[in-house]
């Protein structure tokens, strides 16, 4: 039986790798670097408890982070696209990434290439545990059995609901890393 639909998500949406591959989720990495020089791929090249065992270790290193590329996103957008399987891509607010143009330009790429092919990049106007809730709404729809255009369409309503309350231990890193103003 072939597959319905891949969903496909940044590495922002902060699900483990375990539940990712349960729930058959690709997910496209962002890079993190603690020198400003060298960059290694999250969950890939540097586990989660790595970077925050980094920040323990080096409490005055403040890491810096980049968005998946667009090659990132075209691989895995060709890989499901040879098989003939559409692709909701959903990624992390345009407000804290450029990863969703990222995905667009791959998109274009891709259909470029393949004209055929059927994708949908999402902004999901959120980002961690929030993206995380939505990325799997989107995988109960598809093991559900709805279709690819049913999902887009109940989806995109979703994301207007959502809302996240959080703490932190220390306004540095949201000062240092520009969410915030001093």
């Amino acid at each position: 039986m072939q597959k319905k639909v891949q969903i496909i998500s940044d590495g922002s949406q902060d699900l483990s790798p375990e539940l990712s591959k349960e729930k058959d989720i690709e997910v496209v990495p962002f890079y993190v670097s603690f020198d400003g020089e060298h960059y290694y791929k999250e969950i890939e090249e540097i586990t989660v408890r790595d970077f925050y065992q980094q920040m323990v270790d080096h409490p005055d290193v403040f890491p810096k982070t980049s968005m998946p590329s667009v090659q990132d996103f075209y691989e895995v957008f060709e890989k499901s696209v040879k098989e003939n399987i559409p692709v909701i891509c959903i990624c992390i607010t345009t407000k804290f990434s450029g990863s969703l143009q990222s995905a667009t330009v791959a998109k274009e790429m891709v259909k470029d290439e393949y004209p055929e092919a059927r994708i949908t990049v999402i902004d999901s106007t959120v980002n961690t545990v929030l993206q995380g809730l939505y990325v799997l709404e989107a995988c109960r729809m598809r093991d559900m059995g709805l279709d690819y255009e049913e999902i887009i369409e109940r989806i995109l309503p979703i994301r207007e609901t959502g809302r996240i309350f959080f703490t932190i231990g220390s306004i540095d890193y949201l000062r240092h890393g520009g969410r915030i103003g001093k």
